[in-house]
């Protein structure tokens, strides 16, 4: 796999960007994503909103199953199921995914958010990844 191919193919994900997520590490299968607290990102009790962190689950699974289809394809989410294990009180988030199920036409994806500093397990989701021609499935005005 060309790493920096699929870094590249990634680093698109401009809504994951303007949270100000980074891509801390990919390679086939696998992929970690980062995103430090911001107090706009959080919820009435100071702690990370749940939407949020449920984008950087799905954001880390989208990006560990776009390096399992060829390069003229992208993923998108089809299905998504969160599980909040505890209140998302960090610092720095880390969502760690892995194919779990590598399907021509669906992909079945793992992940786990973490609490950086002390690695305590916040979310875990299970998500379904479809292939998509790019060609295809480019937004048209």
């Amino acid at each position: 796999m060309d790493q920096t191919y699929e870094k590249r193919k990634n680093e698109n994900q401009s809504f994951l960007k303007a949270l100000g997520g980074k891509l801390e590490h990919i390679e086939t299968g696998k992929a970690v994503l980062s995103l430090k607290r911001e107090e706009w990102l959080t919820q009435h009790l100071g702690y990370f909103h749940g939407g949020v962190v449920t984008t950087l689950a799905d954001s880390a699974g989208g990006a560990a199953a776009v390096t399992i289809v060829p390069e003229n394809y992208q993923v998108v989410t089809s299905e998504l199921t969160m599980h909040f294990l505890r209140p998302a009180v960090a610092d720095e988030l880390i969502a760690t995914a892995q194919v779990i199920k590598p399907g021509k036409q669906l992909i079945i994806v793992e992940a786990s958010v973490t609490d950086k500093a002390t690695g305590k397990l916040i979310a875990k989701a299970t998500g379904t990844w479809v292939p998509v021609k790019i060609e295809d499935a480019m937004f048209k005005k």
